[in-house]
Formats: C-alpha cells, structure tokens, sequence
C-alpha cells in the first residue's frame, strides 16, 4: 500500500502536471488573441490591428516634414507637415521587449502612427496657449514580417488602414501594402536603424546610444 505521505507527494506531481499541460494549452491561445502578431486577409491585407493604445508608446512629433530634395518627397506631405498634426507612434510589447535585450527588430515588428490634429481649443474654455492632440485623422502602420503575403521585395511593408487625405478619416478594416518605390526605399535610405526612424523616438533612440 502507498503510505500517506507517498500519496501526497503523487497527488502533488498529478497536479502539476496537470497545470503544465494546461499552461501549454493556453498560452497559444493567448497569444493568438493578444493582436500584437500581423494579422492578413485572404486576399493579403493587413488587418487593421486594434488594442494598440496599450502597446509601448515610443515617440511623438509635431508637424515633421521631410527634406524638399529627397526623391520621394510629395507635395500632400509637406501640405500635412503645414498642418501641424502629431504622429504618435506604438510598438508591439513583444518587439519592444526583444529590442531591449539585442537593439534589433524582431520578425515580426509591428509599429503603429496615429495622426492627430493639433488642436487649441476645448469645450470649458480653459486653454490659453499651446496645442494637444485633437481628431485622430490618420493611421498608418509598418510591418517587419518575413511571411508576409504582401507583394513587396524586402521584411518590411507599409499600410495606410485610415488615409490623413480622406475627408472622412474613415478606418478601413483592412489595407493593402504600399509598393516598395512608395514608402520602404525612403525608410531603408534615411531611417536610423533597419527601417526604424529610431532617430525620432526618444523611448528606441536612448536603448542605442
């Protein structure tokens, strides 16, 4: 017969095993629900990612505006640059975390930009001076991700789910990815590091000094 401090002990390892088994059941699912891993559409959209307000927030500017003489500089972005509006820009947890501990971008990255208005005025009256962040107007969203389905040449792909153009500020459910001569070429000849604009986000830029 098992002695009763053996059956404790037997009980105790069902248990655990129990719980591990539980455990590797679980943290799957978790994972593929935490919204942090690009999601695509059949047909090789980008899902637009939601939750990301509780990603890690890495930087702010105001009114940026890109150089006249690079290539790919757009009329539409220096007019948006006039406007003064703030990019905010989130990365992923999972991506920070990794880049934390190696100064690299782990497949996958995701980064999101909102587009804000710059606003000075509220409902009580009580602003004097200064601007914060009015309407959301746009989002943009990059992507580091070697299995993606997007037709594009390099890790990285670009999507605009809510275009600053559109009068409607409408946020799409899904987007396609820009081709590489539109957005991937100037981040890959002017962004500090692996197509990151590390050089603006002061949360990245202090991890690599």
């Amino acid at each position: 017969m098992i002695g009763d401090r053996n059956k404790a002990g037997l009980h105790t390892a069902v248990l655990v095993g129990l719980a591990a088994c539980a455990l590797l059941v679980f943290v799957p699912q978790v994972r593929s629900q935490s919204g942090t891993v690009p999601q695509y559409t059949a047909a090789g959209e980008l899902q637009t990612p939601t939750g990301f307000e509780t990603w890690v927030f890495v930087g702010s500017n105001l009114g940026l505006g890109y150089d006249n003489d690079l290539a790919l500089t757009t009329p539409q972005e220096n007019a948006h640059a006039e406007q003064q509006v703030f990019h905010n820009i989130y990365i992923n947890p999972e991506a920070y975390a990794h880049f934390v501990a190696t100064h690299e971008f782990p497949d996958p990255t995701v980064l999101i930009m909102e587009v804000f208005t710059a606003a000075d005025k509220e409902p009580k009256g009580v602003v004097t001076r200064g601007v914060f962040d009015g309407e959301r107007v746009g989002l943009q969203v990059a992507v580091k991700d070697s299995h993606s389905p997007a037709p594009h040449g390099r890790n990285w792909a670009y999507y605009i789910p809510q275009n600053l153009n559109d009068p409607t500020h409408k946020l799409l459910a899904s987007s396609p990815a820009f081709p590489d001569a539109a957005c991937e070429s100037c981040h890959q000849a002017h962004a500090s590091l692996d197509n990151v604009w590390v050089q603006f986000y002061p949360t990245l830029r202090k991890l690599i000094k």
